[in-house]
């Protein structure tokens, strides 16, 4: 027998559902599981080579399962909401200027206070300008963010900050977020990328990562949960190694700019990271 698409709907928003018992968990599995099964089944098991189109479905995990478990948590009303996220642009220019040159800045900075920076000192070539706002797009549409933050923000930061607050839920979700691209070190080309496939580089990554995750909360907080800030901003993270003003090591300046960033905020926001703005904007739009 055949069910109507309300009946699919119901039985999938049923308390009975396992995947709704644990949101959470369902979510991470399936965004891991998707991506895993990828690399491991098929970049790696069947060699097929790391390239733009065969890196779509690693960078997918996390929406396809942002998709799947907004549908599963609020139906069809909870899938419209998640889709008007990637179109929140009214916000205070402000914000789009810490995406857009925020990162750039602070890793810039952690350069120049590194021994000897001054010395290396080159300003951006005329070609790497003209080409940047090309290379920037590209970056957005296949390089990670427009399939990466659908699912980290948009589905798993908001209940990782109700279930356990905006800083340690930050904090766990910037491990969750680093692990799920382990398996990539497993490939040659990216992990020669990233300080090669050792313990120190693995652990180096992670550290590095998980400032990031303050940055995003930060401002997927004060821009009403805003997917479209959070993906310019993980694209300016993303270009970083185009915007370098010194001949330094960028995963050590990372650490120190980021870092840092990610103290001064958690400090000067006592660890709220802006999360009573967003529950107050998020109120404010149900009524």
């Amino acid at each position: 027998m055949e069910m109507n698409p309300s009946a699919v709907e119901a039985v999938t928003l049923s308390a009975g559902n396992p995947l709704r018992r644990y949101p959470l968990l369902s979510y991470f599995l399936i965004a891991y599981g998707f991506t895993w099964i990828w690399i491991l089944v098929f970049l790696i098991g069947f060699g097929i080579p790391l390239a733009t189109f065969t890196n779509i479905p690693v960078i997918l995990g996390p929406t396809v399962a942002g998709l799947i478990m907004t549908y599963v948590m609020e139906g069809k009303a909870g899938i419209v909401h998640f889709l008007h996220r990637f179109v929140l642009w009214r916000v205070n220019v402000l914000w789009y200027l810490i995406a857009l040159v925020g990162p750039a800045v602070i890793l810039n900075l952690g350069m120049a206070v590194l021994p000897g920076a001054f010395a290396t000192f080159r300003p951006p070539s005329a070609e790497t300008v003209q080409g940047f706002p090309v290379f920037f797009i590209l970056v957005l549409l296949i390089g990670g963010p427009l399939f990466e933050e659908p699912g980290w923000r948009g589905f798993a930061l908001p209940r990782m900050e109700k279930k356990w607050g905006p800083w340690l839920g930050s904090l766990i979700l910037g491990l969750l977020w680093a692990f799920w691209h382990f398996p990539l070190f497993l490939l040659p080309i990216w992990a020669a990328q990233n300080g090669g496939f050792t313990p120190m580089s693995v652990l180096l990554y992670v550290a590095s990562v998980v400032p990031f995750t303050f940055l995003f909360t930060w401002v997927f907080n004060h821009t009403r949960g805003s997917l479209l800030l959070t993906i310019l901003l993980h694209t300016g993270i993303n270009v970083l190694g185009a915007l370098t003003l010194f001949q330094a090591d960028p995963t050590v300046a990372g650490l120190i700019g980021f870092g840092t960033a990610a103290l001064v905020l958690l400090g000067l926001t006592r660890g709220r990271l802006g999360y009573d703005t967003y529950l107050r904007d998020e109120v404010q739009g149900l009524t």
